[in-house]
């Protein structure tokens, strides 16, 4: 038989491997499992903040939405969804009117990409103007603050003195570029390269 003090180490032993297997069995995975909730909860929490965070971007979208549909309004009146070329010439001459400018002229050309390569078609226009100095000083002026995008790479000017009245009329020649959206779906071609204006290739060495 077995002392009293041999049974109560193999009490103790099962006990341990007793508390052992259901730690083993029970204790661990729930362990791992609870790691597993805390790391879905964070992950929750994140996507939480990312989401509050949109959700107050949108809301101060819809509060702005006034100001912003008023600014689109602007923008399409600078930059309209067609040529609008008719319209244009139409408010050329009418600050041509109120200037005081004798005769204004508006020769157009084709639409085309812009070269700098913008995401817009533009208009490439022949301005010719004539009239007093002041006259065209103004003109100039109101050509800078018409409602639609203008963008003048060229201004020539030249006087003539009247020899009689002693007046002394200003010819303005300039050449303007205004701009419009591509409609959706066109696919608008690259401005052709002048081939004069390429390097000439460099020739090879005689053998």
């Amino acid at each position: 038989m077995r002392s009293p003090r041999a049974q109560i180490v193999v009490a103790i032993v099962a006990s341990i491997v007793v508390l052992a297997l259901f730690f083993f069995m029970f204790v661990s995975p729930r362990r791992d499992r609870l790691s597993e909730v805390r790391a879905e909860i964070e992950t929750a929490r994140q996507e939480t903040v990312t989401l509050q965070a949109e959700l107050d971007r949108l809301q101060a979208l819809q509060d702005d939405a006034a100001r912003l549909n008023a600014r689109l309004v602007e923008v399409r009146k600078l930059v309209p969804e067609n040529d609008e070329l008719a319209q244009f010439i139409f408010q050329l001459q009418d600050e041509a009117n109120r200037a005081g400018v004798s005769f204004v002229q508006v020769t157009p050309e084709l639409p085309k990409p812009p070269p700098e390569g913008a995401q817009l078609a533009e208009i490439r226009l022949t301005i010719g103007a004539e009239g007093g100095y002041f006259s065209i000083q103004d003109f100039v002026r109101r050509l800078y603050e018409l409602e639609r995008a203008l963008r003048v790479d060229i201004l020539q000017m030249a006087g003539t003195q009247d020899v009689e009245t002693g007046e002394t009329t200003i010819d303005m020649e300039a050449i303007a570029r205004i701009f419009f959206e591509i409609p959706p779906g066109t696919t608008v071609a690259p401005p052709a390269t002048d081939p004069a204006a390429e390097p000439p290739a460099p020739e090879e060495a005689a053998p």
